[in-house]
């Protein structure tokens, strides 16, 4: 095995001393704790920064899976402590049997673990993977999809999770921010008594050279239920006070809670249906770019077809810009609705249709199971909203949550790929009051409370279709205009 899959299979991103030292320094009065233990201690960076502080042996232990970091390591803690202490066993944290019993004593769990999900080493045929089974309780296609997939960290501190809640024990784990999210959200779902969670962010690009959201993730167990879990959130440069509060409320997560208690008046639902854009799964043969007065695919191929099926488009890199440019790509649009026959192309832009011929092998190849069983040369997420002439939209992909105002291009309807969200509208008015208020101070700390930047896609159909504009015009003021512009009471 190479060494990028092992660093793959067993999560090996080796905590450097300067950071367990800082993380040990930041937990406060370690020495009130009868046992440390650091479970996938690799190298035992943390048990070596807990003797350099004058713990003493007694009270540490080590677990790892790999037999030649687990010699390794006592070596290194053996020569600190001058003596054959040999605090690190081999140890397969997926074959412990976890018994609140074992851990009577006040308790901390240190540590780093893997940096890798249960699909990741699946692919790679790795048994250092937790016994298969559906923890969160998912339900017929989730449990069968994406959504099963999990970190194997998530698995490992939801089982300390459970040994800590109810007792005076406690964790404190380098772990991706959006796995301290779902541990939190575990928490809440499952009522467990624990208290003092915090994420103090970690700079992971200068640490472990990878580019992802990092954190210190601690908690305590405690004898009684939080009446709702609150975690304080501190950014890298500043452990000493939280720049915000996370949350559960209603059993959703929210970003930042003070902010969404002053305005969760406006999560109550959208009136209007926000919609994606057009997903095709084929954007060298659908998606062609304007090269003076000719159109060119993405296979660099020149394309002469009718216009009737091609429109004007916009990719959510050109909805992030401050001044929306003129469209320079296009779409062929295949049908006005999902499951429309497209047969009727042969005959209204025959060009269209043999050029859709001939690129058949990448489109009847493509592989989502929702072309199966569909018309062929099928799309999806097209509808009437797809071809309304005023737009108000925005990217799910950027961090920056700037809305934009799409109009028409040479009298025509611009369309959205499917990394993009829209409502559409009939009329300018309706699309420049929406705009407006959605442009707003008050949406965009509305919004901020509720999003979490590093998610793949920040901005999502689900989280767009909170927001109230009729709450959002109160505020702003502007509720008479709203009123007459939609005739809503």
């Amino acid at each position: 095995m190479t060494e990028k899959l092992k660093k793959v299979e067993f999560g090996d991103f080796q905590t450097p001393l300067a950071l367990s030292s800082n993380v040990i320094s930041s937990l406060g009065d370690i020495n009130s704790y009868e046992l440390i233990i650091e479970p996938t201690c690799g190298l035992g960076s943390f048990l070596i920064s807990l003797a350099q502080q004058s713990i003493p042996h007694e009270k540490l232990e080590g677990w790892e899976i790999n037999p030649i970091y687990t010699e390794e390591a006592n070596k290194r803690i053996n020569k600190l402590f001058e003596q054959d202490v040999n605090l690190v066993k081999q140890q397969d944290f997926f074959e412990i049997e976890w018994d609140k019993g074992k851990f009577n004593g006040k308790t901390l769990f240190i540590g780093n673990p893997p940096w890798v999900t249960n699909s990741e080493l699946g692919k790679l045929s790795s048994q250092n993977l937790p016994e298969k089974a559906n923890f969160h309780g998912l339900k017929g296609l989730e449990a069968m999809t994406g959504k099963s997939n999990f970190d194997i960290s998530e698995w490992m501190l939801i089982k300390l999770l459970e040994i800590i809640s109810g007792s005076d024990s406690g964790i404190a784990f380098l772990i991706k921010t959006s796995v301290a999210r779902k541990l939190i959200q575990f928490i809440d779902k499952n009522n467990l008594s624990i208290n003092n969670i915090s994420i103090k962010e970690i700079d992971a690009k200068k640490h472990f050279d990878v580019s992802v959201d990092a954190c210190l993730f601690q908690a305590s167990g405690c004898d009684f239920q939080q009446n709702g879990v609150r975690c304080e959130v501190y950014n890298a440069q500043n452990w000493n006070e939280p720049y915000k509060i996370m949350g559960v409320v209603d059993s959703r997560l929210v970003s930042n809670i003070n902010d969404y208690i002053n305005l969760c008046h406006i999560d109550k639902g959208s009136e209007f249906k926000w919609r994606s854009g057009v997903k095709h799964d084929a954007s060298k043969v659908m998606e062609l770019t304007l090269h003076g007065d000719k159109l060119e695919n993405g296979n660099k191929e020149k394309v002469n077809i009718e216009r009737d099926f091609v429109y004007p488009m916009y990719k959510s890199s050109n909805l992030a810009k401050e001044i929306l440019p003129p469209p320079v790509k296009f779409m062929i649009v295949t049908q006005k609705k999902i499951g429309d026959e497209t047969n009727h192309i042969s005959t209204i832009a025959p060009l269209t249709w043999q050029y859709l011929i001939e690129n058949s092998e990448k489109l009847d190849g493509r592989k989502s199971s929702i072309y199966k069983n569909s018309p062929r040369f099928s799309i999806f997420g097209v509808g009437d909203y797809t071809f309304k002439p005023y737009k108000v939209a925005i990217s799910g992909m950027y961090k920056n949550f700037s809305f934009a105002k799409v109009g028409l291009f040479n009298d025509k309807a611009i369309v959205l790929d499917d990394t993009c969200y829209m409502l559409g509208f009939e009329t300018k008015e309706e699309a420049n009051l929406v705009y407006t208020l959605l442009s707003s101070e008050v949406c965009k700390k509305f919004i901020n409370s509720i999003v979490f930047t590093d998610n793949k896609r920040p901005i999502t159909v689900a989280l767009l279709n909170r927001i109230n504009l009729k709450e959002i015009a109160i505020e702003a003021g502007l509720d008479h205009e709203y009123v007459n512009t939609f005739n809503f009471e």
